[in-house]
């Protein structure tokens, strides 16, 4: 069995799904977009969509010092 150098700089997460997903995944899935690609973007995009809410509801937290 032929084994190539490990990946590096990645983290890994194993992950559990409902049933169906995948296929939920599979469906919308663009061009040769891999899982694991699909599955980069939705957390990042996730991760910036909380991070916009963050920081929205703590500038609403802070008075204004006019």
């Amino acid at each position: 069995m032929k084994r190539g150098r490990p990946k590096r700089n990645f983290d890994q997460i194993p992950g559990r799904f409902p049933e169906g997903t995948i296929d939920r995944i599979d469906a919308v899935r663009v061009d040769d977009e891999t899982r694991t690609a699909f599955l980069q973007a939705a957390v990042e995009a996730e991760i910036l969509r909380r991070s916009r809410r963050i920081r929205s509801a703590k500038a609403l937290d802070t008075p204004d010092e006019r």
